[in-house]
């Protein structure tokens, strides 16, 4: 079996007045037997969250477009990873969000996989070591889809061997922020 180490980065969320001043990480080792749902957990306790919400894990490859969605397991239902984009939608995306040097292949591939979204996937059934790590561009978690928690995980090492026991911490930056705006700072 093999270990990951993976660095979850914690995107701003303006709308919840998080805009830290420094990146807030967490490095966690998971070993590849573990699920996603294993993931989400060591994700949660990492950034000291409480209240359980849905979640979604997206598999991304170099270029960074979406290859296919991994849900909580209480939303999956075997449906797409996403709606599918007409041709139109696809063409207004990519004039407007895509970079002018992405290459015509890029392009190709995300047009393929927005107008023929492959199944989503149950992140309850999924182990880490079934996304091949090694070769994905990235992978993006999302919690709580009203608040929009983001991350960006990325693949630090590998080493061979298994953990004993559940995924664990191994480094931090940051101060994570409270899961829940304090709306008395408001007034």
């Amino acid at each position: 079996m093999t270990t990951y180490g993976f660095r979850v980065w914690l995107h701003p969320n303006p709308p919840l007045g998080f805009e830290p001043d420094e990146e807030v990480w967490r490095d966690i080792e998971i070993d590849g037997s573990h699920t996603l749902a294993d993931f989400h957990e060591a994700i949660f306790d990492a950034f000291e969250r409480w209240d359980s919400h849905a979640y979604e894990f997206i598999t991304r490859d170099e270029d960074g477009i979406a290859l296919r969605s991994y849900v909580h397991p209480q939303l999956y239902d075997g449906g797409l990873s996403w709606r599918p984009m007409d041709d139109e939608e696809i063409d207004r995306f990519i004039d407007r969000g895509v970079p002018d040097d992405a290459s015509e292949v890029a392009k190709d591939r995300f047009r393929d996989l927005q107008s023929n979204p492959p199944p989503e996937g149950n992140a309850a059934d999924t182990t880490v070591e079934e996304l091949d790590p090694e070769g994905l561009g990235a992978l993006s978690y999302t919690f709580d889809m009203g608040d929009n928690w983001e991350h960006y995980v990325e693949l630090q090492e590998t080493r061979e061997g298994s953990l004993d026991g559940d995924p664990t911490v191994v480094d931090e930056q940051g101060t994570a922020p409270s899961q829940y705006r304090d709306l008395d700072d408001d007034q």
